[in-house]
């Protein structure tokens, strides 16, 4: 990395006494999760609940299966976290950490944009866009591996027929879906406040997965490791247990809105 100097004036490793402190606020965030996970295991839809209407209105691959699993994604990304922290000792990994918590992010976040919407048919239309891309995902790879398809004409055949029962929907375009970013930028006042909105998490997670070293400089820690060579020096980097801490926190905080909300719109009352 550049800009440095042999004094190691650009190191900024946590003190030992807030890399204990972020441990314990982690180790907090993984019982939290734990709870929420039995909270996640334990959902049935209720009968005339707003989401069992939006089951029985389009029962493939249905908005609350959809829920379910992203729920699910998010969860074990997180767990994910915990095993490899709790099984080294308290040690944290420098880069996965993030990768971990940036899956957790956009599993949750896309749950949250699913069920925002009041009205029945805006989720479904959501809902059934999102099935025909993720399928259409599946078709990418398989014509990269050389194989044909023809499973996704079934799909897309069988989500415009549920669109077809549905007269507001009907003929509506199913090839349009929104983005990850535009998806986290829509949940934002569903997740408690706070110093950074999802979709900066995510994208600060997101650089630090796929190795882009700005991002990296900006939010790991480095020590320097070798001196200033008049253009650059070497760095180690590692993880800040109190800022791993915060993303971890954040994502815990849009599961548990994704709970609470699964669970508004899983009350046994005639909603639309």
């Amino acid at each position: 990395m550049n800009d440095a100097d042999a004094s190691g004036a650009y190191d900024n490793r946590e003190a030992d006494e807030d890399a204990e402190r972020g441990l314990l606020f982690l180790q907090f965030g993984f019982a939290r999760r734990d709870r929420l996970d039995s909270r996640h295991q334990q959902l049935e839809l209720s009968p005339r609940s707003s989401l069992a209407g939006d089951e029985a209105a389009a029962p493939y691959n249905s908005v609350p299966d959809q829920i379910v699993n992203l729920l699910g994604t998010a969860l074990d990304h997180l767990h994910g976290l915990q095993v490899s922290v709790e099984s080294s000792g308290g040690a944290l990994l420098a880069m996965s950490s993030f990768t971990l918590i940036r899956s957790a992010i956009e599993a949750a976040g896309t749950g949250l944009w699913l069920l925002q919407p009041v009205a029945r048919d805006e989720r479904l239309l959501l809902a059934m866009r999102l099935t025909r891309d993720n399928r259409r995902q599946l078709r990418s790879v398989l014509t990269d591996l050389g194989k044909s398809d023809p499973g996704f004409k079934v799909v897309e055949q069988r989500l415009k027929d549920q669109l077809a029962g549905r007269p507001e929907l009907a003929g509506a375009d199913l090839t349009k879906v929104e983005s990850v970013t535009e998806r986290l930028r829509s949940i934002v006042t569903m997740v408690p406040p706070r110093h950074h909105p999802p979709l900066v998490i995510w994208r600060m997670a997101s650089g630090i997965a796929h190795g882009n070293t700005s991002m990296m400089t900006a939010v790991l820690e480095r020590q320097q490791a070798e001196a200033f060579d008049g253009r650059s020096a070497s760095f180690n980097v590692t993880s800040s247990f109190v800022t791993v801490s915060m993303f971890y926190d954040a994502a815990l905080d849009m599961i548990e809105a994704l709970l609470d909300l699964f669970d508004r719109r899983n009350e046994s009352i005639s909603v639309a």
